[in-house]
């Protein structure tokens, strides 16, 4: 009976020492961001590509949750590319993207951490640039709610990061450098 407690107990502790994996949810392309893009580009009647979205040397790409694990922001996709699918999908919603635009928009993300703990919050940072333009560096610190527990506060991390996202390409697109950005 006392050997059953001992392994049950380790069973437990176990379970309870495990990593868990936290997926976000589907982005959604900001109808603000959508708007502004619209206003940009509508007059030139220009439209532009995603080229290579990719993280500075020494930015963490699997940052992990306290002891629950990495943050997979979407199953399959690095944030990097969660990124680079918003952004698209953003320009694609407001009627500016091909994919054969000579006009490239690649980006490099300079910073990207999140706290899990009350202030929490995403902060990103990403530098954009063009063929036509040398580009600009946006940034954006985004909070959130938080919880106590680790399962929750990690869950709304994943939550965060894609409102963080729309907060981020938002300020890519109304900066007063993006019509340059798309020459």
């Amino acid at each position: 009976m006392k050997r059953f407690r001992i392994l049950l107990i380790a069973g437990l502790a176990m379970v309870a020492a495990g990593c868990a994996t936290t997926n976000s949810i589907p982005y959604k392309a900001s109808t603000g961001n959508v708007i502004a893009i619209q206003q940009t580009l509508e007059s030139s009647g220009k439209k532009v590509s995603v080229g290579n979205v990719s993280m500075a040397p020494g930015v963490e790409e699997s940052p992990t949750c306290r002891l629950m694990g990495p943050i997979k922001v979407a199953p399959g996709k690095s944030l990097a590319q969660y990124i680079k699918d918003a952004f698209i999908e953003e320009l694609f919603i407001a009627k500016a993207y091909a994919a054969t635009s000579e006009t490239v928009i690649n980006a490099e993300i300079e910073g990207i951490k999140f706290s899990s703990v009350s202030p929490a919050s995403w902060d990103i940072a990403m530098s954009v640039s063009s063929p036509g333009s040398t580009g600009y560096l946006v940034s954006v610190n985004y909070g959130f709610d938080t919880s106590w527990d680790a399962y929750s506060a990690c869950k709304n991390v994943a939550d965060a990061f894609g409102p963080a996202v729309q907060a981020l390409l938002g300020k890519v697109v109304t900066h007063p450098q993006f019509p340059d950005l798309t020459k």
